[in-house]
């Protein structure tokens, strides 16, 4: 049995961290009869442990509440994904220290990068992440060649042509943030984000069809994999509420 300062040493977080989920509902402390103290036991280290690994792949507090709540959660399932997800975190990082790396060197006059070498370990990265998680479901829909195309566009975008590409999903996150509140598929918001989308593939995809973006949106929905990503970025709901604007407009 753990007293709050206790669990908190042994996590290495501060005090009002363990209070703050318990004060959640992610944690349940029990009451030291004597004194009215807090005491974890080995059940609430162990989902203390579970919390910071979900902190860690930026799960919001409503998303690990959901998550633990589910009595039919598979532990060893969810422990496996989520060192697949620290190990993509792992690449990440190395890509980018071996960026710093080389803009070290550039800026030491040692080497000369070019505006494309500047952004490669970004593009990369994203594409290996991509590929991990959905690599397959979208080579059986769309065909190896297809994807292969996407990437290579992709890994030759300028760097403002890269620039633009974020900004477009900045926007489209906007929209969607606005959009959950009013649920308003009609007004100017759920028009931009519909193209804030389009414009996102069209700098990725060979070519662009209003079937294969309804097809796309189609997959969000099916694959829990897809349908978190929009979800975690701007909201519960938030993809289910893009695929109805794709389907909308889309034609």
């Amino acid at each position: 049995m753990y007293q709050t300062n206790e669990l908190a040493e042994l996590a290495g977080i501060t005090p009002r961290a363990v209070r703050y989920y318990e004060k959640e509902g992610l944690l349940k402390a029990r009451r030291e009869p004597e004194n009215n103290y807090r005491l974890f036991d080995e059940q609430q280290v162990d989902q203390l442990q579970q919390i910071l690994f979900y902190r860690e792949l930026d799960l919001s507090i409503q998303q690990i509440k959901k998550v633990l709540s589910d009595e039919h959660a598979d532990r060893l399932q969810i422990l496996a994904a989520q060192k697949q997800a620290l190990l993509a975190k792992r690449q990440k990082l190395d890509a980018l220290i071996r960026l710093a790396d080389q803009t070290i060197l550039d800026e030491k006059g040692q080497k000369n990068m070019t505006d494309e070498e500047k952004f490669t370990a970004f593009k990369t990265q994203m594409l290996k992440t991509n590929d991990q998680k959905y690599g397959d479901e979208i080579r059986e829909k769309y065909g190896r060649q297809i994807v292969e195309e996407a990437n290579k566009k992709m890994l030759h975008m300028t760097a403002a042509d890269y620039e633009r590409f974020q900004g477009l999903e900045k926007d489209l996150f906007k929209q969607l943030t606005t959009l959950l509140k009013t649920q308003d598929l009609n007004g100017p918001e759920a028009k931009q984000a519909f193209e804030d989308h389009k414009a996102w593939l069209e700098m990725t995809w060979p070519s662009y069809s209003p079937a294969a973006h309804r097809g796309l949106a189609e997959m969000y929905l099916q694959d829990g994999r897809f349908q978190s990503y929009y979800d975690n970025k701007v909201g519960v709901g938030a993809t289910a509420l893009l695929c109805k604007i794709i389907k909308k407009y889309a034609n």
